[in-house]
């Protein structure tokens, strides 16, 4: 879920002490029996971020694989949720942190050639993962050192994952 503060023209971006350096993304969670999707994305983000949300507004819906299981695929669905408060407290045990960041720092990040390169590397693991080869490193994460001399504030995940199609639809429309 991509939370959006309308008003400041801001999206909400969490880091999970998992994610590789600089990496920003969506929120996320699961779904609890008997939850509407809906409730889950205002339920999940009070939880990590103790930020309010209001309208949720579905967006599109992914496979993810999760590798060798009983269940290999688990089904993304992204949202847009819009922020009803601001003031952000983390839960630590979900995120190492969120922020608030603008559209102009979004759009640098997925410009920069080093954020490019990086995304081929994590495309690859992916591939992989959907052909079923198990090569004992299962992370998704991205190779950030890349020869490029060009930084981003920010990095967020590639096109392989919903997080980037709800945050790059956000960062290159008009006032959502």
């Amino acid at each position: 879920m991509l939370v959006i503060d309308r008003e400041n023209d801001l999206v909400l971006l969490g880091k999970r002490p998992k994610h590789v350096y600089q990496l920003w993304s969506c929120l996320s969670g699961f779904t609890e029996p008997g939850e509407s999707l809906e409730e889950a994305v205002r339920r999940e983000t009070w939880e990590e971020t103790g930020i309010e949300v209001g309208e949720v507004v579905y967006h599109s819906s992914q496979p993810w694989p999760v590798g060798p299981s009983s269940i290999p695929y688990q089904l993304m669905v992204g949202f847009f949720a819009y922020a009803k408060s601001l003031e952000i407290t983390v839960d630590k045990n979900e995120l190492e942190d969120a922020k608030w960041y603008s559209r102009e720092d979004v759009r640098k990040a997925l410009a920069s050639a080093k954020y490019k390169k990086a995304q081929r590397t994590a495309a690859a693991k992916v591939e992989q993962m959907c052909k079923g080869v198990d090569n004992n490193n299962r992370s998704l994460a991205t190779d950030f050192n890349v020869e490029s001399g060009e930084d981003a504030p920010i990095y967020v995940p590639g096109p392989y994952a919903i997080a980037h199609h709800l945050i790059s639809s956000w960062a290159f429309s008009n006032r959502m």
